[in-house]
């Protein structure tokens, strides 16, 4: 990811701040669908990180969280990440998995947090 953002840095310039706006829910949907694959949720794992509380910042690697870092820096904020984006990524590759989030209340919860987590622990990665 951070390689599109330098050649998006390059060409802000001439588009503005507003092509980064347009495009960053599109890499950030590619960079979430990446994640559940590399860590291979299906709903029997959905199901045990809820009722376990698990932590999704734990799972990611440091490199996932400086990536998301430097998106952050070149928006501004992530605010555009939210639980209905995250649903929308997966689904096609995770049908299963986008369905049970988005209509299980406790998946659902559980869910809200973990982006808001992720969103912190990015602000909080250094890009060395």
């Amino acid at each position: 990811m951070p390689d599109i953002l330098n050649t998006l840095k390059q060409y802000g310039g001439l588009f503005g701040k507003g092509l980064l706006l347009e495009l960053a829910p599109g890499m950030a949907e590619g960079f979430i669908n990446k994640l559940f694959h590399d860590w291979k949720v299906d709903t029997d794992k959905l199901k045990q990180d809820v009722m376990n509380n698990k932590s999704l910042c734990e799972e990611m690697q440091p490199d996932q969280k400086r990536q998301l870092n430097v998106l952050q820096k070149q928006m501004g904020n992530l605010d555009f990440i939210t639980p209905d984006l995250v649903i929308k990524s997966i689904k096609g590759d995770f049908p299963l998995v986008a369905s049970l989030l988005h209509n299980w209340p406790e998946g659902k919860e559980w869910l809200a947090r973990q982006v808001e987590d992720i969103k912190k622990e990015a602000s909080n990665a250094t890009n060395s």
